[in-house]
């Protein structure tokens, strides 16, 4: 009983509060899904709101309040007379004019919609709001013409012609106006900027045929830099960095435009286009000689295959910055730059003369780079004395590598599946091995080493040669073949070996691969029938395989210059 009267006592001034606050009390009914109380609440809200000062905002709430009870009570239809109520008192109230909108679009009331908009154009002469909700209300119907119509004559109506802008350019992308939608757009965004990304959406969509009229109108005089922003972002979702580079490379040079090449020049990354965000980060650090744009841009050098430009803009970091400093954050990357250059006496030099900054973990780190340094200048013997001395770094990949070198096949099998990197050379080494149970082959590792020490001609030999004398291995060493006869443009021979696999392995994994490759390889020789033919094989007898998004999208694209006979 006493605990009875405590809970009386506890409850009676919270509901008391309740009371005293309509909002509170309309939002913890609305909370606790008591919808017709809720309801109730806001009604009475709305009352005291019209009543007692015309609270606009008091309005707003209950009004939005009620929009939203009454839908979960399925009783949507009641908020129109509510909304008929306000409107009388304000007739321009741009919330109430919304949920009036959205009640009558809903329930397919067109004309009364109508006649709603030509009410709040009435009410609000010169304003555009009455516009824009139309505009978008037909939109969301599916009328695109009629609202491609309704702002036809804004334009007559209106003063400001940018006012409506933004849904000039969506309903013009919605109808393939693409010249129209992007001359909108930036339109729109010159004055409203924060609709960049709804332009790029929007325009991403624009067909091969379409994007050099995107382009002209994003990037005509005077050069701004959101439409550039925009050419960019759309350069790159079209598959051309590079060129949306181009674009925002001529935007002006101020901090605003600062901040929009670091963000591209970290999309580049994101799409491992490291030539390009090579080019980025080295523009930045002429504009502004920053260590952090210096150690950016060697980074993307050394990934973009540019060792040399790698090591330039590493030495460029390194100025002013203690050797402790240098060791921790820049050796690395040097002792790589260096191997890929050869110059592995350099590289151990330059790990000699900061040794007494390195813990036992970064030696271990950089043990690996001297490793490869080592192989590619081609001194196993002094790659194996630096792994050796590593001592319990038991690095699982540069002992794997070491093995396969030596032709120890089962080691660098064990050793090799543990390693944490993932680049093209251990992918390759892998699938050979995972394709071959003989425990040892000194020609494949002959093979892997010509390729650690870039001579890759060599090495495109060998592979090709192993195939008759591993058959269970042959799709991947062919495979291997082809693709490093493509990194030296040797495609004739790439072609080659691709076909091999197709004719002699129909059953290999390698097939889509390969069937991808020989269609592209029709394509630059203007071979659109075989082109055709390749990438329908690998669609319809490949259809779980991974190349197929990528081979739908390049046949798509060449159907849309094929000749009708070929279609």
């Amino acid at each position: 009983m006493a605990a009875a009267v405590i809970g009386a006592c506890v409850v009676v001034p919270l509901q008391a509060a309740a009371a005293q606050d309509p909002v509170s009390e309309a939002i913890a009914h609305e909370d606790a899904r008591r919808f017709g109380q809720a309801a109730t609440a806001y009604r009475a809200l709305l009352t005291r709101a019209l009543s007692g000062g015309d609270d606009g905002d008091q309005i707003a709430l209950a009004l939005l309040g009620l929009e939203r009870v009454w839908h979960e009570l399925a009783l949507r239809d009641s908020i129109v007379p509510v909304v008929d109520e306000v409107l009388l008192r304000r007739p321009a109230d741009p919330v109430a004019r919304s949920i009036q909108f959205r009640a009558l679009s809903t329930a397919s009331r067109e004309a009364e919609l109508r006649a709603a908009f030509v009410s709040w154009r009435r009410a609000a002469p010169d304003d555009a709001s009455p516009w824009r909700e139309y505009v978008r209300t037909l939109m969301s119907m599916g009328r695109t013409l009629l609202a491609d119509s309704v702002l036809a004559d804004a334009a007559r109506v209106l003063t400001g012609k940018n006012a409506l802008a933004g849904e000039v350019a969506q309903i013009a992308a919605t109808l393939d106006r693409w010249n129209d939608a992007a001359l909108a757009w930036r339109a729109a965004i010159e004055d409203m900027p924060w609709m960049e990304m709804a332009a790029t959406f929007s325009l991403q969509r624009a067909p091969e045929t379409a994007r050099d009229s995107v382009r002209t109108a994003l990037s005509a005089a005077p050069i701004a830099l959101v439409p550039r922003r925009v050419l960019a972002a759309l350069e790159t979702g079209w598959g051309d960095p590079r060129r949306g580079w181009a674009a925002l490379a001529e935007a002006r040079t101020d901090d605003s435009s600062t901040v929009a090449w670091k963000e591209f020049a970290e999309r580049a990354e994101a799409m491992n286009s490291w030539s390009v965000a090579r080019d980025v980060w080295s523009a930045l650090y002429e504009r502004s000689p920053d260590p952090a744009f210096a150690e950016r841009a060697a980074e993307a050098s050394l990934a973009a295959g540019d060792a040399e430009g790698a090591l330039r803009y590493a030495e460029r970091a390194a100025r002013g910055r203690s050797p402790a400093s240098r060791a921790t954050s820049l050796l690395r990357l040097e002792v790589r730059a260096l191997g890929e250059l050869g110059r592995a006496e350099e590289a151990a030099k330059r790990v000699a003369s900061l040794d007494q900054y390195l813990d036992n973990a970064q030696r271990a780190e950089l043990a690996r780079p001297l490793v490869g340094a080592w192989l590619r200048s081609g001194n196993v013997e002094r790659a194996r004395e630096v792994a050796s001395r590593a001592g319990d770094l038991d690095d699982d990949e540069v002992i794997g590598w070491l093995a396969l070198y030596d032709g120890d096949l089962t080691e660098a099998r064990k050793r090799l599946v543990r390693a944490t990197t993932r680049d093209a050379s251990l992918t390759d080494a892998l699938a050979v091995l995972a394709r071959t149970k003989i425990p040892a082959h000194t020609g494949l590792g002959a093979a892997f080493l010509a390729l650690a020490r870039r001579d890759s001609a060599n090495a495109v030999v060998r592979f090709a040669g192993l195939a008759d004398s591993l058959p269970d291995a042959a799709p991947a060493l062919l495979a291997t073949a082809a693709r490093v006869s493509t990194a030296l443009g040797t495609t004739t021979d790439a072609v080659r070996y691709w076909t091999r696999i197709v004719s002699q392995h129909a059953n290999a994994p390698e097939v889509p691969e390969a069937l991808l490759e020989l269609a592209r390889a029709a394509v630059r020789a203007s071979d659109t029938a075989t082109a055709t033919a390749r990438y329908e094989t690998l669609l319809i007898d490949h259809p779980g395989s991974a190349m197929v998004p990528q081979a739908r999208r390049e046949l798509e694209r060449l159907r849309g210059r094929v000749p009708e006979e070929y279609q």
